[in-house]
């Protein structure tokens, strides 16, 4: 182990090498787009004018994420896709979100229209959990115009409650006194001021509008998309919940910092039962949300490491994901930021204080070029440790006219991560990830029911693409929870796996990635066919259950221990 700390990086490629191969394998990807019957293609809304020029707005550039969830109940995971619209005026067709139902067997239905999502708007995320406690995921959408909140009603059907439950736009006003409604990206759902209900955390982007638009050109002649940097950006809003109605509490709460927000992520880090903020900002800094109860919070970031680089500069965040990726009861947080700037991966070296680790750990010169929208921390080869998996593409079409080494589409790409806190390029040996995407929105789930972790990357102004994960010889272990109301989906629960040399460690949350959300559904993978020696759960209000022994290779349903029984589902005895 000593002589590791001093051998040249050609040495450490050659070990990347062989970690690699050995995963390809017993391992392979498949795409299952065309099969599965997902047939839904963003619209960004670029259009030409009457002068000839291209409109070349900001959100064009932007993409939409993708939620997988189970909407109607039934154990399958499903997946809903966000939609933008058309700028042009005189276009008048619709741009639709799309929700497909899993049938099985890699085949999915549209099922948008019956369930009450066919409204055209301009959207960018969405998160799913049930706000309401009655046992189903209710949706809510971000975009150009603020939060939108579906409410399920347990019917396979939606409808849209936002100004019933009083979520009303918010506008914003730029120093020449222009006025605009807030530009929403990324949500989280949670219990945010500890009355077990599920409030609304949304963060908002930068000042823009048709109207304030700011044109530029990137080599003098063309149009093109304008930084950020030229707008001001805008602020989070905490929507707490009261009954099923929400009122705007960010007055106060410490949430009122300005960012350009792309991406959020929940942890509890300092192991106090309540999850903390971590914010990925576009051109400044990032921010760290600590959580001090009862809606309240204390922005942290430059203290606890993560706004800037290690040049003390900001970089452009985007998509965000928080684990345990050691395996040692800590956490690090990794953000996908802008080509030739590199992922970042922070490392906590104690309760809310960090170190970047993006050189030491092996991920900074894979990612350099690219630029990394999406991002989900997953065990893809179940081998017991979270791989980092990124999707990517550049915000400018015509980026190789003026940089030769930058693409417009990029690959998918899967950094493994080799169990010592150094992570290996693997997806480029898989022709599904090898093949150039304008990747943006990322989630992973168990589409199958194999056990194994499948993906879906969403690309700009285009299709999907949805990965089939391949593995020979899978041992896995999943764990469903079912919480007490109205925190019905145990958001915040701590889960443990107890095996015979290590333990792993998931937190059930909401959101995260880029304006995505994978399952709640938590996977473990288990190294050789590990033997699991007990499941730990720790509840959001403090209930500990424990099953001693628990079978692999199967979905455990955990109820909280003050449930009644369920007629299929276990309580916190083997599931």
């Amino acid at each position: 182990m000593c002589l590791l700390r001093f051998v040249p990086d050609t040495a450490f490629t050659l070990l990347a090498i062989l970690a690699t191969a050995n995963a390809a394998s017993s391992q392979n990807f498949t795409d299952v787009t065309a099969q599965s019957g997902i047939a839904f293609h963003h619209v960004n809304g670029t259009f030409v004018k009457a002068d000839g020029t291209e409109s070349r707005y900001m959100p064009e550039t932007m993409g939409s994420g993708v939620v997988v969830f189970d909407y109607d109940g039934d154990g399958d995971q499903d997946a809903l896709f966000v939609n933008g619209s058309y700028f042009d005026p005189a276009d008048r067709r619709d741009a639709l979100p799309a929700l497909y139902e899993n049938l099985g067997h890699w085949h999915f239905a549209d099922v948008t229209r019956q369930a009450g999502l066919a409204q055209s708007f301009y959207g960018m995320g969405a998160v799913a959990a049930d706000y309401d406690g009655d046992g189903d995921a209710d949706l809510v959408f971000t975009g150009l115009d603020g939060l939108r909140l579906y409410r399920n009603d347990g019917k396979d059907h939606f409808a849209d409650v936002s100004q019933s439950v009083g979520l009303h736009p918010v506008y914003w006003t730029n120093e020449k006194g222009q006025t605009g409604p807030e530009w929403s990206t990324a949500a989280v759902l949670f219990d945010a001021d500890g009355d077990s209900d599920i409030d609304i955390l949304s963060s908002q982007y930068v000042k823009w509008s048709v109207a304030t638009d700011i044109p530029t050109t990137y080599d003098t002649v063309h149009k093109g998309y304008t930084t950020p940097r030229a707008y001001a950006g805008l602020s989070l809003h905490l929507w707490l919940q009261d009954g099923g109605r929400f009122r705007d509490s960010t007055k106060g709460s410490g949430l009122a910092v300005e960012g350009k927000v792309l991406g959020m992520a929940l942890w509890d880090f300092d192991g106090d039962g309540r999850l903390d903020v971590v914010v990925a900002n576009d051109t400044t800094a990032n921010f760290l949300f600590h959580n001090l109860d009862h809606g309240r919070f204390e922005e942290i970031g430059q203290t606890a490491g993560i706004a800037y680089d290690n040049n003390g500069n900001p970089r452009a965040g985007m998509g965000i994901d928080i684990a345990d990726y050691l395996n040692d009861g800590t956490a690090g947080i990794a953000i996908g930021n802008f080509s030739e700037e590199s992922t970042s991966l922070f490392r906590m070296l104690k309760p809310l204080q960090f170190r970047e680790d993006s050189g030491v750990s092996g991920i900074a010169g894979p990612t350099l070029p690219l630029l990394t929208f999406g991002l989900v921390f997953a065990d893809l080869d179940l081998d017991g440790w979270q791989d980092i998996v990124t999707a990517n593409g550049h915000v400018e079409p015509s980026i190789r006219a003026v940089m030769p080494m930058l693409s417009y589409a990029q690959p998918l790409q899967w950094l493994r991560n080799l169990g010592n806190g150094r992570f290996a390029d693997a997806g480029s040996v898989f022709d599904a990830f090898h093949a150039p995407m304008v990747g943006r929105g990322l989630a992973v789930g168990d589409l199958d029911d194999d056990g194994d972790l499948d993906l879906i990357a969403t690309s700009n102004n285009g299709a999907p693409r949805v990965l089939r994960n391949d593995m020979a010889e899978p041992h896995w272990l999943r764990v469903c929870l079912r919480g007490r109301p109205p925190n019905t989906d145990a958001i915040g629960a701590r889960i443990l796996l107890h095996g015979v040399h290590s333990v792993q460690q998931r937190i059930v949350r909401t959101g995260g990635s880029y304006l995505s959300q994978s399952e709640i559904v938590q996977t473990f993978g288990l190294p050789d066919g590990e033997s699991v020696q007990w499941l730990e759960v720790r509840w959001p209000d403090g209930a500990v259950c424990n099953i001693r022994n628990p079978a692999t290779n199967r979905i455990h349903y955990v109820a909280h221990p003050k449930l009644p029984k369920p007629a299929r589902r276990s309580d916190c005895r083997d599931g």
